[in-house]
């Protein structure tokens, strides 16, 4: 699991890093790389699946990166084609129908390129 912090305040002498995070997360990486496969499945293309979160810390919300990849029939996994965040704490998903679309377009791209 990776993590990505944002929003951090820069050491002025020198790099020194220590960083503690207590948080309750109801939601594991399993769960959300789970949750955003049934959605893709379900209202998208069952050739679109999520694959392993990383953890984004981004002040007080919690949020797993799933990345969605394509995969063909033929090909197997052909590449990334975005990505979908899912609340570690509530298990929401946050996508917009321009998040989608984008991620139709260039799952559609990727798949015309892909040798078949």
């Amino acid at each position: 699991m990776s993590v990505t912090l944002k929003q951090l305040p820069r050491p002025d002498d020198g790099v020194h890093v220590d960083i503690r995070i207590t948080a309750d997360l109801n939601v594991s990486a399993y769960v959300a790389q789970r949750q955003v496969t049934a959605y893709l499945v379900d209202n998208v293309s069952d050739h679109l699946s999520g694959e392993a979160p990383e953890l984004i810390v981004d002040g007080e919300r919690f949020l797993w990166r799933v990345p969605v990849a394509l995969y063909l029939t033929a090909s197997g996994r052909v590449g990334e084609v975005g990505a979908i965040d899912v609340d570690a704490r509530t298990g929401q998903l946050h996508t917009t129908s321009a998040m989608i679309a984008e991620i139709e377009r260039r799952a559609h791209e990727l798949a015309a390129r892909s040798p078949s």
